[in-house]
């Protein structure tokens, strides 16, 4: 799941981006979202409670709260 060159392309990002992440993520911890957040230009990073790796499924109306929020941004 390792992309060497991703950090390269994440800096190329330039839209508003929000990054989202499961707080108990057993797969990709939250400190790699943080990470990726930071190369992004910009981007915000929030964390999802009581959710793991797939915080879309586990938390929807947390998820849909905080993206309906961003884009009403």
């Amino acid at each position: 799941m390792y992309n060497p060159q991703l950090p390269r392309w994440l800096r190329r990002i330039n839209v508003p981006t929000l990054v989202l992440w499961g707080a108990a993520d057993g797969i990709v911890s939250p400190e790699y979202g943080r990470a990726y957040a930071r190369l992004i230009p910009g981007a915000r990073f929030e964390m999802i409670e009581r959710a793991g790796h797939h915080p879309e499924i586990e938390q929807p109306e947390a998820f849909v709260e905080r993206v309906a929020a961003f884009l009403r941004e």
